[in-house]
C-alpha cells in the first residue's frame, strides 16, 4: 500500500518578519482566506482515491493535481494558531509560531484546538483510510504542514516507511509505502 502526502500549493500571502499579537492573529485569519499559487504537479495516475481537507487552499490543490475521486474530510483541517500572549510589542514571527506549537502541545486553553484533539481526529482519519486498503491500495492525502507531519509520524508507527520531512514543501509528493499492508 502506498500513500501519498501532498502539503497544499504555497498561499499567495506575504509575511511581516515581525508581527504583535494582534497582527498575528490577524495574519493567520488573512492565511486561511487566500488563494494558492499553483505549480506543475500533476499526479492522476497512480492514485486510486485522494483524501482532502475541507479548507479551500487544499481542496484547489487537490483538484488541480488529481482528477479521481476526492474525499473532502474535516478531519485533515490545519492545526490553527492563535497568539498565546497580548502584546502589541512586535515580536518575530518564528517566536510566534514555535511559542504557540509549544502551546499547541502542551493543550493549552489559547490555542482553538489541543495536540490531543488533533492527534485524535488524525488517528481516525488515517485508520480509515488503512480500513479502505482491499478496494483502493494507493491513496493520496492533501492536507497541511502541521496535520501532514503528524499523519507522517502516524503512519510510521503503523509500519510504513518513506520520505521524511519536518516541514512539508507546498506542492510536493512524499511518498510513504507498507508492502505488508498490499
Amino acid at each position: 500500500m502506498k500513500i501519498g502526502l501532498v502539503r497544499h500549493f504555497k498561499v499567495d500571502l506575504k509575511r511581516n518578519s515581525f508581527m504583535s499579537s494582534k497582527t498575528y492573529n490577524e495574519y493567520m485569519n488573512k492565511y486561511e482566506e487566500t488563494r494558492v499559487i499553483p505549480n506543475e504537479l500533476v499526479i492522476d495516475k497512480i492514485w486510486d482515491k485522494c483524501y482532502c481537507s475541507s479548507m479551500e487552499r487544499a481542496i484547489t490543490t487537490a483538484k488541480t493535481i488529481y482528477h479521481g475521486n476526492i474525499i473532502v474530510t474535516n478531519k485533515l483541517v490545519e492545526i490553527s494558531f492563535t497568539a498565546i500572549i497580548n502584546t502589541k510589542l512586535p515580536l518575530p514571527y518564528y517566536f510566534w509560531t514555535f511559542i504557540n506549537r509549544i502551546a499547541w502541545f502542551r493543550n493549552h486553553i489559547s490555542q482553538p484546538e489541543g495536540r490531543t484533539k488533533t492527534l485524535k481526529r488524525l488517528n481516525e482519519i488515517v485508520d480509515e483510510i488503512l480500513q479502505q486498503k482491499d478496494k483502493d491500495k494507493d491513496i493520496l492525502i492533501v492536507s497541511h504542514a502541521g496535520a501532514l507531519y503528524e499523519i507522517r509520524k502516524i503512519l510510521r508507527r503503523k509500519g510504513f516507511k518513506g520520505h521524511n520531512f519536518i516541514k512539508a514543501r507546498n506542492g510536493k509528493l512524499y511518498v510513504m509505502e507498507n508492502d505488508s499492508l498490499s
